[in-house]
């Protein structure tokens, strides 16, 4: 077990790194910082959870609020509930206390002594985050339910994107939206910085948290789906063509999943049976262009534009799904159908998806998004790309978006 004055080094309570604000995650956030309840901030490596930390941190009292994280390699070998509560007991038990324990998934069985605190304690908050959609293993997931309020940090959205850099559209839509990368003159170096992610990411959250047999067809896997954002693919498909079996293939879809690195966009049914038929199988995106760029020979700025709208509605916690029947919908949410193209033309296959789309679901409403100017084509909303990635996509709000659009 780490020492007690060693553990004190790794523990920080000032002087925090600064760095540009995310202004929507701590306005979000922040709210919820006087409530009993633990807050769980997950999302991919890298995107900068750790700095919303640092952030909300700097409008609390330093001298008993404690910053963690359980990736420092000083811990790995301290890893245990004990470790927990050496760091538990630096408190001021007088005071309220703020305990940030970054990557805590690394500790095993930490659910449970988070519950045993958050039930026994007045005067503690605990903030968690982690690099795994499922922060809180499986068989105890249970121990915190109705204890928790999560939120999911992506990287930097495109209104984010413009605050932090001088950089082009063109730039966001080639090298995604890290922050680190962004702030990144060059280009090469981005390119190398966002390779190292995707190494990390493979290394930290899949092959040192699951037991797999053949990393190189992981790794096979995963830099098929982040070269074809958007393709459409079945577990059973995929097993074929990698050579192994479908049960290996569907595990480690999983696996890329759960460490954010690709996320899942099932078929449009109102039957949740056909939704994921073999036949309908799911589509696939990448959580940030970057990833898709480093891995392609030649850049395809169709699958850029269709992967960074996926990204902007999962941002915004939408339910997409897509539709196929001949012509494919690209994206169907809150009672609207939306396409993606990257031609400044609208083009006929366009307007005979929404309308072979329309003859087997009425009232949607029916957006097209691309390289283009505003306007409309017979009861087709056309939005430009760049607006509609800093603009409300919500059906209810679908008039005001598009009242909005054409003001500019």
């Amino acid at each position: 077990m780490i020492s007690k004055d060693e553990l004190k080094q790794v523990v920080l309570r000032d002087k925090y790194p600064l760095s540009v604000p995310r202004t929507k995650y701590i306005e979000k956030i922040s709210p919820w910082m006087n409530r009993k309840e633990i807050i769980i901030i997950k999302g991919i490596r890298r995107c900068g959870k750790t700095h919303i930390m640092y952030q909300l941190i700097e409008n609390l009292p330093k001298d008993n609020t404690f910053y963690v994280n359980f990736d420092d390699f000083r811990l790995d070998k301290s890893l245990s509930v004990e470790l927990l509560q050496e760091i538990l007991e630096l408190r001021n038990k007088s005071n309220r206390a703020y305990f940030f324990l970054d990557e805590i998934q690394r500790v095993n069985g930490f659910e449970k002594w988070l519950r045993t605190h958050y039930d026994r304690e007045i005067n503690v908050k605990f903030i968690i985050g982690g690099s795994n959609i499922s922060l809180l293993s499986p068989e105890m997931s249970t121990v915190l339910t109705g204890r928790n309020i999560t939120f999911n940090v992506f990287p930097l959205s495109y209104s984010e994107f413009k605050s932090f850099s001088k950089d082009s559209f063109e730039g966001y839509m080639e090298f995604g939206g890290f922050p680190e990368i962004v702030l990144e003159q060059d280009n090469v170096k981005k390119r190398e910085l966002l390779s190292q992610y995707v190494s990390d990411i493979i290394a930290r959250d899949i092959l040192d948290r699951y037991k797999v047999d053949n990393p190189h067809q992981l790794k096979s896997l995963i830099t098929f789906f982040l070269a074809n954002p958007g393709v459409r693919m079945s577990a059973n498909k995929l097993a074929g063509q990698l050579g192994i079996h479908k049960d290996t293939a569907q595990k480690y879809i999983s696996y890329a999943i759960d460490s954010f690195l690709i996320f899942e966009v099932p078929y449009f049914s109102y039957s949740a049976k056909n939704k994921y038929v073999l036949s309908r199988a799911s589509k696939y995106y990448v959580t940030d262009n970057g990833m898709h760029t480093i891995v392609s020979i030649k850049m395809n700025l169709g699958r850029l534009y269709e992967n960074a709208v996926a990204i902007r509605l999962k941002m915004q916690d939408k339910d997409i799904m897509y539709w196929l029947n001949g012509n494919e919908i690209d994206f169907v949410y809150e009672k609207t159908a939306l396409q993606v193209t990257s031609s400044d033309k609208i083009l006929n296959r366009e307007i005979e998806a929404f309308k072979s789309f329309e003859e087997k679901h009425k009232n949607f409403a029916k957006i097209l998004v691309g390289p283009f100017d505003r306007g409309q084509e017979e009861d087709i909303q056309i939005v430009p790309i760049e607006k509609f990635l800093i603009s409300d996509t919500s059906a209810n709000q679908h008039s005001s978006l598009v009242f909005h659009l054409l003001a500019f």
